[in-house]
């Protein structure tokens, strides 16, 4: 079975013997990974990739993820963008099409929303009946989602319900280590904000891969407008995962402190440098160290290769293959060989 890998220590040197991928550090093998048993790299920092190694890569099909060693995705490496010409034209002519838009982009906000109210409503119980004015106005903000009648009231619509949501996501934290506001970010300002933004870049570089390779353009999307540089379809596509994926992921390492507050900090000296940051201190933000990185990757992976129910199927699949399905309904959808949108929905 294919897998992702993550090299989360700069300072290595990957090349290629015979049809295996080994790292290298201190001219030591740190790793080893066979080709045909590697879907995705992610390398986080400065690791040296040979010639061999890439040309490997491209031929076996394994995309190469580039990230900062703080977690800021830079780029990747994939072979040639898929022959799907005809797809894309849809794509281009149904997204253009504001009524198309907003349909598709009502179903992602409801499916985000009921998405954020399951993952509360499975921890109500503890809260006792705190809960129950939280999980009422989320239950009716995606009723009324459904019914937007533009993009405006839709984001609208959107903003109160996640607003509600995070108010309510830091009562469910049972760590006292660890306390949670509200939602920020570039850059988060606190280990859970940490979490959530380098789980969702993760989510997004894996959708932004999805799409790419079923032979649409991650770059035009309908919730989220055209804006130069931004993968807006691979935004869009991520919204109905947030919570059960990354949320869930976040919660879990925390609530079983498997994380701790020393696995945080300031960003490293080199991204500063990257992003040219002026400000340090408080404006520098808060990531995840390297032994953080590490135990977030791993309950990451480990939650994409859980399985749930797959509604329109009936089926029981892990969530990294419902993903690639939805990617595959969106292509459905902008061919015209189905009406709607059907986001993913936990149960």
């Amino acid at each position: 079975m294919s897998r992702m890998v993550a090299v989360t220590e700069p300072g290595g040197h990957l090349h290629l013997e015979g049809e295996r991928l080994v790292l290298r550090r201190a001219g030591k093998i740190a790793e080893a990974f066979r080709l045909n048993e590697v879907e995705q790299f992610f390398l986080f920092g400065p690791t040296e990739v040979s010639h061999g190694a890439l040309m490997a890569l491209l031929r076996h099909g394994v995309e190469v993820v580039f990230l900062t060693q703080d977690g800021q995705y830079r780029g990747r490496l994939q072979g040639p963008l898929s022959r799907h010409v005809e797809l894309r034209v849809d794509q281009y002519r149904k997204m253009s099409d504001e009524a198309f838009a907003l349909s598709s982009a009502r179903a992602i906000v409801a499916g985000k929303i009921r998405n954020q109210r399951h993952l509360l409503l499975r921890r109500s119980p503890e809260q006792g009946g705190a809960f129950a004015e939280v999980l009422g106005r989320l239950r009716l903000a995606a009723e009324d989602a459904l019914e937007a009648p533009d993009r405006e009231v839709l984001m609208g619509i959107e903003g109160a319900a996640s607003s509600a949501y995070f108010a309510a996501f830091g009562r469910v934290i049972k760590n006292p280590l660890f306390t949670f506001e509200k939602r920020n970010r570039r850059p988060p300002r606190d280990p859970v904000n940490a979490c959530l933004s380098f789980g969702y870049t993760l989510l997004a570089t894996l959708a932004e891969s999805q799409a790419a390779a079923a032979g649409l353009d991650p770059h035009l999307g309908m919730l989220h407008t055209p804006e130069y540089g931004r993968p807006s379809l691979a935004l869009d596509l991520i919204e109905e995962f947030r919570a059960p994926i990354v949320d869930a992921v976040t919660l879990r390492l925390l609530n079983r402190r498997q994380l701790a507050p020393d696995d945080f900090g300031p960003p490293s000296f080199a991204f500063q440098r990257d992003a040219l940051a002026e400000n340090l201190g408080e404006n520098a933000g808060v990531y995840l160290g390297p032994r953080g990185r590490k135990v977030f990757l791993a309950e990451f992976f480990a939650r994409l290769r859980e399985e749930v129910l797959d509604g329109p199927s009936g089926e029981v699949c892990s969530f990294k293959e419902i993903l690639r399905r939805q990617v595959f309904r969106l292509c459905r959808l902008v061919k015209g060989e189905c009406a709607v949108y059907e986001p993913f929905l936990s149960r």
